[in-house]
């Protein structure tokens, strides 16, 4: 009778113990989380430089040629188009719609923290795994789930940070280099 009595305990506490390892502020190795430009006491707390995002690029004004119009071709007739936009100088190549969903980093509150973004579900968002000093000034980043028992995850792309301490070693007051796997992020020193 105590032996069943015993185990009907324990199995009323297994999910209050398997939440102390489900991630969040306490129990992860970071400060904050949230959505990129959300509106929430949490994001408003902490201020991103530079502001994530992509870049701006200049184009030419467009033309004052006068319009054409073609004639409908009838059916049958099929039209394709590939856009192929010219990389940014400082992409490696990248379209500006690649480059802009790629992971990256940025200081937090003027140094005071680091912030890691990436993107993808904004229901099951990816976040810092481990953050590793590689040399002076240059970390290695191994992402992965942030909350990885979420189910189901929302089928959309959203920007999301993670606020991290700065790692040992590593100053606000110089550049610094972030690599994530296949490509890298490099921020400049923040303004203190």
């Amino acid at each position: 009778m105590w032996l069943l009595l015993a185990m009907a305990a324990l199995l009323a506490a297994t999910p209050v113990l398997a939440a102390c390892g489900a991630g969040g502020p306490g129990s992860a190795p970071y400060v904050a989380e949230f959505g990129l430009g959300a509106d929430t006491p949490e994001a408003r707390e902490y201020e991103l430089t530079p502001v994530p995002g992509p870049r701006v690029q200049v184009l030419p004004e467009p033309s004052h040629a006068p319009r054409m119009t073609l004639p409908d071709p009838g059916e049958g007739f099929e039209l394709s188009y590939t856009p192929s936009p010219a990389p940014a100088p400082d992409s490696g190549g990248q379209s500006p719609l690649e480059s802009a969903f790629r992971s990256s980093i940025a200081w937090v509150n003027e140094g005071q923290y680091l912030a890691v973004i990436t993107h993808g579900s904004g229901s099951c968002p990816s976040g810092p795994d481990s953050i590793e000093v590689a040399a002076e000034q240059e970390i290695e980043i191994r992402l992965g789930p942030l909350f990885p028992g979420r189910d189901p995850c929302t089928a959309d792309m959203s920007p999301h940070v993670t606020v991290v301490e700065l790692p040992q070693g590593i100053t606000p007051t110089k550049q610094l280099v972030a690599r994530f796997g296949d490509h890298e992020a490099t921020i400049e020193a923040a303004s203190r």
